[in-house]
């Protein structure tokens, strides 16, 4: 998922990748501020695109904007047709799509509160992405590296400077032959992973952290709602390390990455075939497809 596909959507316009022009003198370059998302597409039964949560990805990306105090010129559902935009351009039914707003060239210093974005859509062809991501079974580490504190950084935001903590403490854990790391907030209890949240199975219940420290997930969201439907107990409060460790199951969710279950936090081992994952994998998965009853809205087709 290196390179993006030939046509990006770019200031209002569909052109190819690579025409935006940006100088070494980018101010996103040298202060970190450059909010994105990242979003799934699916082929859909009608022979098109939808794309999963794509108004609470777009929701999520305005908001993230607003926290770290640049403006955008378009609205969410300007955005959300700009990425149906890129798809259909792009002839693309299975994709990543990656809409990023930073400040442009010309801003060196501290920008102005309130400076206009620019706003470009990159999407990446993942036909072949997941029989290899979603087969996956991390094997995590508990980091020594604690997640940014809400004190000193908008954690709700996601913007790329938020994580240069996370890929330190993932290069740590990929040195140490593990998969990712799991990380602490400023309090001690449980944040979420480099680029994925986390969650426990205990039992019929799920043990979702509560962190302020955390990105609010939207496939954390999407789990939480399956396993009610499903008639489990879902218990969001903050958790210890430890809590994590005496679960049955322990799972990382993410956009890229789907529901998967974790093979082993350190040297504490799960049960990756535990039967209560194994039906929210596969509601998650029918979600996805937009086929899962009563949720066909989180497919937005164009």
């Amino acid at each position: 998922m290196n390179e993006p596909a030939k046509l990006m959507w770019w200031q209002g316009s569909v052109v190819p990748s690579g025409d935006s022009a940006l100088t070494l003198a980018n101010h996103s370059l040298h202060y970190g501020l450059c909010v994105f998302e990242g979003i799934s597409a699916f082929p859909s039964a009608e022979g098109g695109h939808h794309v999963f949560r794509l108004e609470e990805h777009m929701t999520r990306f305005a908001e993230s904007c607003r926290l770290v105090g640049i403006s955008l010129a378009q609205s969410p559902a300007e955005l959300a047709a700009a990425c149906h935009a890129t798809l259909t351009a792009n002839g693309l039914r299975r994709a990543y799509l990656r809409p990023i707003a930073f400040l442009g060239d010309g801003v060196l210093g501290l920008a102005a509160p309130g400076a206009e974005a620019q706003v470009a859509v990159l999407a990446f062809d993942v036909s072949s992405f997941d029989s290899v991501i979603r087969a996956q079974r991390p094997r995590l580490t508990l980091s020594s590296v604690a997640r940014l504190s809400p004190h000193a950084f908008p954690t709700k935001a996601k913007v790329s400077a938020g994580y240069l903590g996370s890929r330190t403490a993932w290069t740590d854990a990929r040195q140490r032959g593990y998969d990712d790391a799991l990380l602490l907030d400023d309090t001690g209890f449980v944040a979420e992973c480099t680029v994925q949240n986390v969650f426990g199975v205990r039992g019929r219940t799920l043990l979702v952290p509560d962190s302020p420290a955390a990105l609010d997930g939207i496939t954390v969201d999407s789990v939480i709602e399956i396993a009610a439907g499903l008639g489990y107990e879902v218990d969001r409060s903050p958790l210890a390390a430890a809590d994590l460790a005496a679960c049955d199951a322990l799972c990382v969710a993410s956009t890229a990455g789907g529901v998967r279950p974790v093979q082993c936090l350190d040297d504490t081992v799960f049960d990756t075939d535990n039967a209560v994952v194994a039906e929210i994998v596969r509601d998650y998965r029918q979600a996805e497809l937009g086929l899962l009853p009563g949720h066909e809205r989180w497919a937005a087709r164009p």
